[in-house]
C-alpha cells in the first residue's frame, strides 16, 4: 500500500517538475528475475527508476540509512534492504538472491555510490555476481541530468535491451560490459543486436531446437 502510494507520488512529482522522459520502456520484461543496472548521480535515482516502471522494484541502500528513525521504516516499506558497503556483506547478497529467485526486479548501481564528475570510482561486481548466480536478465539504464536537479532539468531515462550473462566469464568483465552499455545509452538509442539480448536469445533457442 505504502509502496504503491509512493510510486504515484514520485511519478507525479518527477513528471510535473522535471518533465520525465522515458526511452526504451518497452525493453523491460514484464516478469521473471530482473536486474536494473544504472549509473548513479543523485539520491533521486532510486525513486526515479522505481516510479517509472510498472514492476515493483527492490533497492539496496547503505546500512547507515537504516539507523535514522522513521526513515528506516519508510525505506523498508519502499522495498529497500541494507548493505554494509565496507565489507563483503553476505546477508545483503543472500537477500538479493532471494528477491531475484522469487522473480522480482532489483535495482543496483555498479558504481556503488553516487558518482561525482572527475572522481574515480572503483566499480562493484554485485550486479554481475547476481546475474550469473540467478540467471536474471540485466537491463542497463542510463539516467541523464539527475546530477543537477537544482537547475530543474528534464530527466531522461533510457532502458537498454535486457542481456543475460552466463557462467564462465569473470565478474569484472561482465561489470565493465554493463557499464559500457550504460555509457553507450547516454549518447545512443536503447537497442542491441546480439545473441545475448532478451528476445534474440529466445529466438536462438527456438532455432536450435528445430
Amino acid at each position: 500500500m505504502i509502496y504503491s502510494l509512493a510510486v504515484i507520488f514520485f511519478k507525479s512529482f518527477f513528471k510535473l517538475f522535471f518533465r520525465t522522459r522515458l526511452i526504451g520502456i518497452e525493453n523491460i520484461p514484464v516478469d521473471g528475475p530482473l536486474i536494473f543496472a544504472a549509473n548513479h548521480s543523485s539520491y533521486a535515482d532510486p525513486p526515479l527508476i522505481g516510479s517509472s516502471v510498472k514492476r515493483p522494484v527492490y533497492f539496496i541502500a547503505k546500512k547507515e540509512l537504516f539507523d535514522v528513525p522513521l526513515l528506516n521504516w519508510l525505506i523498508e516499506k519502499m522495498h529497500a534492504f541494507p548493505v554494509d558497503r565496507g565489507t563483503a556483506d553476505i546477508s545483503a547478497l543472500k537477500n538479493a538472491i532471494k528477491i531475484l529467485t522469487a522473480g522480482n526486479a532489483l535495482l543496483i548501481f555498479p558504481e556503488g555510490t553516487r558518482y561525482k564528475k572527475g572522481k574515480k570510482i572503483k566499480l562493484k561486481n554485485g550486479a554481475a555476481m547476481l546475474a550469473v548466480a540467478t540467471g536474471a536478465y540485466v537491463v542497463p539504464v542510463a539516467i541523464l541530468n539527475s546530477d543537477r536537479l537544482f537547475k530543474m532539468p528534464r530527466l531522461i531515462l533510457k532502458f537498454g535491451v535486457p542481456v543475460k550473462f552466463g557462467a564462465g566469464r569473470d565478474y569484472r568483465s561482465i561489470t565493465e560490459e554493463i557499464m559500457s552499455r550504460i555509457e553507450s545509452l547516454k549518447t545512443g538509442s536503447p537497442a542491441a543486436d546480439d545473441s545475448t539480448a532478451y528476445g534474440n536469445n529466445a529466438k536462438n533457442e527456438d532455432n536450435n531446437s528445430k
